[in-house]
């Protein structure tokens, strides 16, 4: 091997010593042709450059790294790479072109790769409502003990995420970039509106809109919900439903807002229960006992004493229970 022939591809005899598919006297002999001159030796140096950043070209190509071959031709190819005895006089201008060429092509290229890498976002909410604001601008409140994934920045012209618990959406209208709620194996699309997912228990989704409309997906299933409408998904049975939430127990812990018309006592301690998550029991009768009220961010005390005194009921607090004793309203 003789690295002054005019002859010899010296790029490539180099490119295979990068490789380590010289024999050992082969390299040995590159070695020695580097060291002897400035001027080889800065040709090793821009062709050593030229290969690393050869190797970062293949991968941003889609390239597997162990085929670097294939991507040296395809960056010959490309960038019209001659081989030494067809280039000027002007020995490895070409090359010291090539390389320069490819170290900025690899700045630009790997800018771009640091500006456009995926970070996977996961948010809970422990102990405690939660709002965020997602990068389209879309404002979501997730109840305590749920969470939201998704990826920065949204991809495939989509803005998807992934929603265990319940939450309310007001989603930034972005009419070429739908957004996507998964919730198990369950689909929520929408391109800009405001709506309620709840999650009362395994295997069920109730979607409430509260503005514009939403298309509910799951396997052969697929509905429409519109303004004022709440469907509830049962997955095992796998039906849709249309359900009504009077009371608006499923969306207090946003609105902090229970609405009774005239309901049963039985039901107003229910939901009452529920929405504030203590223990109220009813003693004596109930018989004829109903309740109209709205009840608009109030504590459980005032809950509980607006009740007993409008149906005549004597409250007992127990500390984290209550006992509402009453002889009926006939």
């Amino acid at each position: 091997m003789n690295l002054d022939s005019n002859d010899i591809e010296i790029e490539e005899v180099l490119y295979r010593y990068f490789r380590k598919e010289l024999s050992a006297d082969e390299s040995t002999e590159v070695e020695v042709w580097s060291g002897s001159s400035p001027e080889n030796q800065q040709v090793f140096d821009e062709a050593r450059l030229l290969f690393l950043d050869m190797k970062g070209l293949s991968y941003y190509k889609n390239l597997e790294l162990q085929d670097v071959d294939q991507s040296w031709e395809v960056f010959k190819k490309e960038n019209k790479v001659r081989s030494i005895h067809e280039a000027p006089s002007s020995s490895f201008n070409l090359l010291r072109y090539a390389a320069s060429v490819i170290v900025i092509i690899g700045a630009v290229v790997g800018v771009y790769y640091y500006q456009n890498q995926v970070e996977e976002i996961k948010i809970a909410s422990v102990g405690e409502v939660q709002e965020l604001t997602l990068p389209d601008g879309s404002l979501i409140s997730l109840n305590e003990n749920a969470s939201l994934e998704y990826q920065e920045p949204f991809q495939n012209n989509e803005r998807r995420v992934v929603l265990s618990g319940d939450a309310y959406f007001e989603v930034a209208k972005m009419e070429k970039h739908p957004f996507v709620i998964e919730v198990d194996d369950a689909e929520v699309r929408v391109l800009g509106t405001k709506f309620y997912i709840d999650q009362p228990e395994a295997n069920s989704l109730s979607v409430q809109v509260e503005e514009g409309r939403v298309l509910i997906s799951y396997k052969d299933l697929h509905q429409i919900i519109e303004t004022g409408q709440t469907l509830t998904l049962d997955m095992a049975g796998e039906e849709l439903l249309e359900t009504e939430d009077e009371t608006g127990i499923s969306s207090f812990w946003k609105t902090r807002r229970l609405v009774f018309q005239v309901t049963s006592i039985e039901d107003v301690v229910n939901v009452v229960n529920e929405a504030y998550g203590k223990s109220i029991q009813l003693e004596g009768s109930t018989e004829g006992c109903s309740l109209t009220v709205t009840f608009d961010n109030e504590s459980i005390e005032n809950v509980l004493e607006i009740i007993s005194s409008t149906l005549n009921y004597e409250l007992i607090n127990n500390g984290d229970s209550y006992i509402l004793k009453g002889n009926g309203c006939q």
